[in-house]
């Protein structure tokens, strides 16, 4: 593979050539916490969390409700609902006329 700015062969896996240092292919887009609107139980906070750090939605409830219980239940409650507040909803998934699916605020 050859880099487009320089014209220097490099490694095929490369992400920055090594002679210009430039960026090569995308950039992954940042991962952003958003309460999603399928598989949520009550607010979603706990399943965009999940969604978010990689882990198992179960896992991240069962440890939110450990949290909350061994904490004196106010400090989960209260996070849990500031939460709810602050972590915007994902956008609603609307059908084209191609029929796939495009995302609306």
């Amino acid at each position: 593979m050859y880099c487009n700015a320089c014209g220097k062969a490099i490694a095929d896996d490369a992400r920055f050539c090594s002679y210009c240092g430039t960026v090569l292919g995308n950039q992954p887009a940042p991962r952003k916490l958003m309460r999603p609107r399928t598989g949520r139980m009550i607010a979603g906070v706990c399943a965009g969390m999940a969604h978010y750090l990689d882990l198992d939605v179960s896992l991240v409830r069962v440890v939110w409700a450990l949290i909350t219980v061994l904490s004196g239940v106010f400090p989960g409650v209260i996070v849990y609902a500031l939460a709810w507040v602050i972590v915007p909803e994902e956008p609603w998934a609307l059908p084209s006329a191609s029929g796939q699916a495009v995302t609306h605020p």
